[in-house]
């Protein structure tokens, strides 16, 4: 193997492992936001999930492809988080369009792992409510 191709290895996944990672960011700002609506915090959200989604679609059902990689388990409490509160706070779920990233993130929770470790909902909800009404 040639080390342009080792790189070009190694380039492809830097960038899937990048997939994902700005979510946890624009799902705080959208639940912490008093004005989603002229803010752009729930459309910064909706893109960073389209980008999710569009990458999955292209080389899912993970990140990174046919296995699951760290990147997948860092995302999956973020995911849970986010569909808890966001529910909670603002009545809010992602799309049903996002056909892949529902099917990846049930392939996230179903984990045994996941099921074994995941907070309580009610946990979840006190731990983001000081920051939601202090926002």
């Amino acid at each position: 193997m040639s080390v342009y191709t080792v790189l070009n290895f190694v380039a492809v996944l830097l960038l899937r492992a990048q997939r994902g990672s700005k979510i946890f960011v624009a799902f705080v700002k959208f639940l912490t936001s008093k004005d989603p609506d002229h803010d752009g915090s729930e459309q910064a959200l909706l893109n960073e999930l389209k980008a999710l989604d569009e990458h999955l679609k292209a080389h899912g059902p993970y990140v990174a492809g046919e296995k699951m990689t760290a990147v997948d388990l860092s995302l999956a409490p973020k995911l849970y988080h986010l569909e808890v509160a966001l529910g909670h706070f603002k009545n809010w779920t992602v799309p049903e369009s996002l056909t892949h990233f529902h099917i990846y993130k049930k392939l996230l929770f179903s984990r045994d792992s996941f099921q074994k470790t995941n907070p309580a909902i009610e946990s979840i909800i006190a731990g983001w409510k000081p920051k939601v009404i202090n926002a």
